[in-house]
């Protein structure tokens, strides 16, 4: 008997159902994607850019979308962007190890002034750390935003780094 239970454990481990990374949960997430800021800053914007501003300056309204239990939120706006036929750029960066989102919707950094790109936040808060790092919980609430002021537009108050597991 103690040796059946020693194979199914070595079975179990090299298999990686036990001692392997816990497994993470599925959920329900929002996601929106949101370029308003644009909207009062046209003088800045490139004239080649105007077409790809909507009128109420959203790309895509919250919406809802199930996430499989270890997806990240660039898992997710990939998915939702790929779904909505939106336009997304995006560029790993093997110093941080994460992706780097350029654009959205052909809106890309620095195209309304030289602060302006790309950021998200989560239940409000703006991580420190690159979107596919940021692993979701069910019911969080990602939320992209295009700023023209390095982030002082959309509401990010910079903190000081307390490290990826103090924010999650």
């Amino acid at each position: 008997m103690a040796v059946i239970c020693c194979i199914m454990l070595i079975c179990c481990w090299f298999s990686g159902c036990a001692f392997g990374g816990e497994k993470l949960p599925n959920g329900n997430c929002t996601i929106s994607i949101e370029c308003s800021n644009i909207l009062d800053n046209m003088d800045n914007l490139k004239k080649t850019k105007e077409e790809f501003i909507p009128e109420d300056g959203w790309i895509l309204k919250e919406t809802e979308v199930a996430f499989q239990g270890g997806e990240t939120v660039f898992d997710v706006l990939k998915k939702v962007c790929g779904e909505n036929g939106i336009h997304m750029s995006s560029k790993y960066t093997p110093l941080y190890k994460s992706y780097y989102i350029e654009g959205i919707n052909q809106l890309y950094e620095m195209d309304c002034g030289k602060n302006s790109g790309w950021m998200y936040s989560v239940n409000g808060k703006y991580p420190n750390y690159g979107c596919s790092e940021y692993k979701l919980k069910n019911g969080d609430k990602i939320e992209w935003r295009y700023t023209c002021d390095l982030g002082a537009d959309v509401g990010n108050k910079y903190e000081k780094s307390k490290g990826k597991d103090s924010e999650k």
